[in-house]
């Protein structure tokens, strides 16, 4: 595996030894479930835009509050997961 991949996977399992994380069931299976398509050799552009997605609909759907370690995760990967969205935006237009 590639160093990207083992670095946000190291960043994922911080983020789920976070107690306030550890105490969130639904935020756990978020994290773990993208974790473990890491782990497998999914794309990593595409996780991390999906993860980040997964993010965002949970912020949403929780009055914009989530633990500091999940924003901090967000915030690391939004911008891999914009270039790669913008990527595949554009290739739809040609």
């Amino acid at each position: 595996m590639n160093k990207k991949y083992d670095v946000l996977i190291n960043k994922l399992q911080l983020t789920l030894d976070d107690s306030e994380v550890k105490e969130n069931q639904e935020l756990t299976t978020i994290l773990m479930t993208y974790k473990n398509k890491l782990e497998n050799g999914d794309e990593y552009n595409f996780i991390c835009t999906k993860l980040t997605n997964a993010i965002t609909n949970y912020l949403l759907t929780h009055k914009f509050k989530a633990p500091k370690s999940v924003l901090d995760l967000y915030n690391s990967l939004e911008n891999k997961a914009s270039k790669y969205r913008g990527l595949s935006a554009i290739t739809n237009w040609i």
